[in-house]
């Protein structure tokens, strides 16, 4: 019947009087005539189909895998070593604090002591950025050095260079309430207005956003003005009582960071902060346009990888980073804090990362000042207190937030390397195994990282530099970096992935 039905639609093909087309293909047209042939490519036809709804299948479940999962486990808090963190304990802001350092001289003696070194807290902070360049040396040039500059300008003109050293209350992040609009928007539903929020945040450029609730186990108590060298309390000096915190993540330059950490690596990272200025106050500003309460925050007013953790983001990573699919620790996080509350809070979901970091430690490898717990630390450098080096000294981790279960990073070497080196480092987000271009295939890793048994995370690990990424202290980063111009390998958007943290 099938060829006798064929043969009547040739029949009717050749007595219509509309011209045939013969394919512009050699060859299709005398295929498609034979009967046979055709029922081949039926066949192929209906086999494609099938394969495609396989991949369809495969697409979902990736999607689905790239979400996470719910984590019950975060945070893990010993009650009886947790307290909340004194702003003036963390490293970047006591460094920036003359006062702070005349009333605790014995942290920089046991320091140096320890180390063997003669550095002085105060004075490295004013002479990170005077080293002289030297335009034999790539990445440490004259160009890196104006790239460098050159990031931290809209800080430096809108008066909020400080906020990178957690400073409150400054021009783009400010505490003054007096542009909130009297008339308080109302929303259809709770998913609708956190739907609005991460689509403000999306034309705001941030690459993720999640919501939080306002934990005050994460918020520095109390807090600290370096420039007018007084405390500050919640209670009595901030403009209201947050409930939200919504935390956006701005991405760092694949290819730029690639160079750490050389000087042109630290050309992003301050364009990163420049962007978490910029981000914050926009919306802090659409928040208040809206009728609400909200000041925008970047390392300032609270910790932010918690934070970034509890808003779904991400997870906690053996750097002291927050690791975020798809753009791995090369990102910066900003916080707007705000008393509207009628929203869908996200929560805390895992990716099997922290898990990976256990087996991992090529940030350790990496760290040219040895502050990241290495794999031989005891429980691989993961636990409720720090036990890197010197550790076990009294006093020596007065920087460091006890009693929560994470990575303990020593900051203060950190630091050091950072005023020796001229410029942030970086190293450890270069070196990253998350750290990786937006290609396909990355995300398919990223996809099965939760269901690859623990044994095969080594092996991953390995495999990371086997393919040519991963490497950092290569003069050879920075000579192609100045040379790739437009053809960078970073989606600051994340618009063609095939699934991201959340639901932005």
């Amino acid at each position: 019947m099938t060829n006798e039905s064929d043969k009547k639609k040739d029949d009717a093909v050749q007595t219509s009087s509309a011209p045939v087309e013969k394919s512009s293909i050699p060859g299709l047209s005398e295929l498609l005539e034979d009967p046979s042939k055709r029922l081949f490519f039926k066949r192929v036809a209906v086999g494609g189909g099938t394969a495609l709804l396989g991949g369809a299948a495969s697409y979902g479940a990736g999607i689905h895998s790239l979400k996470g999962k719910v984590s019950e486990e975060y945070p893990q808090i010993d009650e009886k070593l947790f307290k909340p963190k004194d702003q003036r304990d963390v490293v970047l802001n006591f460094v920036s604090s003359k006062a702070l350092n005349k009333k605790h001289p014995e942290r920089n003696e046991q320091y140096n002591r320890l180390q063997k070194k003669e550095f002085n807290w105060v004075n490295g902070i004013k002479d990170m950025y005077s080293k002289p360049w030297d335009n034999s040396k790539p990445g440490y040039t004259q160009k890196d050095r104006a790239l460098q500059k050159a990031g931290w300008e809209p800080l430096n003109l809108a008066g909020s260079r400080g906020s990178a050293n957690l400073q409150p209350n400054t021009p783009f992040n400010t505490w003054d309430q007096s542009d909130v609009e009297k008339e308080q928007y109302q929303f259809e539903s709770k998913k609708h207005a956190s739907d609005a929020i991460k689509s403000a945040a999306r034309v705001f450029g941030a690459v993720k956003c999640g919501i939080a609730k306002r934990d005050k186990r994460w918020d520095y108590d109390p807090l600290y003005d370096i420039e007018n060298e007084t405390e500050l309390s919640w209670e009595k000096d901030f403009p209201f009582e947050p409930k939200t915190v919504i935390v956006l993540l701005a991405s760092m330059d694949y290819d730029c960071i690639a160079t750490a950490p050389a000087w042109t690596a630290d050309g992003t990272a301050a364009d990163g902060y420049s962007q978490m200025g910029v981000k914050a106050t926009q919306m802090a500003k659409f928040l208040k346009g809206l009728g609400y309460h909200a000041v925008g925050a970047g390392n300032d007013l609270g910790s932010s990888v918690p934070y970034a953790i509890m808003a779904g983001l991400g997870e906690g990573a053996r750097n002291g980073a927050l690791i975020s699919p798809g753009v791995g620790p090369r990102v910066r996080i900003l916080k707007i804090y705000t008393d509207f509350d009628f929203v869908e809070y996200d929560s805390p979901h895992t990716w099997g990362i922290t898990e990976f970091c256990l087996s991992c430690g090529k940030c350790a490898e990496a760290c040219p000042s040895g502050a990241i717990p290495k794999m031989d630390s005891e429980n691989g450098g993961y636990g409720f207190e720090p036990n890197y080096e010197f550790s076990d000294e009294p006093g020596y981790t007065w920087n460091n937030h006890i009693g929560i279960k994470k990575f303990y990073s020593d900051a203060k070497k950190c630091y050091n390397f950072w005023v020796e080196n001229g410029g942030a480092c970086s190293a450890c987000i270069a070196s990253c195994t998350f750290n990786e271009p937006d290609f396909w295939h990355h995300w398919f890793i990223m996809a099965i990282n939760p269901v690859v048994p623990k044994f095969l995370h080594a092996s991953m690990a390995l495999s990371h530099p086997a393919f040519g990424y991963g490497h950092t202290n290569d003069p050879k980063r920075a000579i192609k970096f100045w040379k790739m111009g437009e053809g960078m390998r970073t989606n600051l958007g994340l618009k063609n992935n095939i699934g991201t943290s959340n639901k932005t």
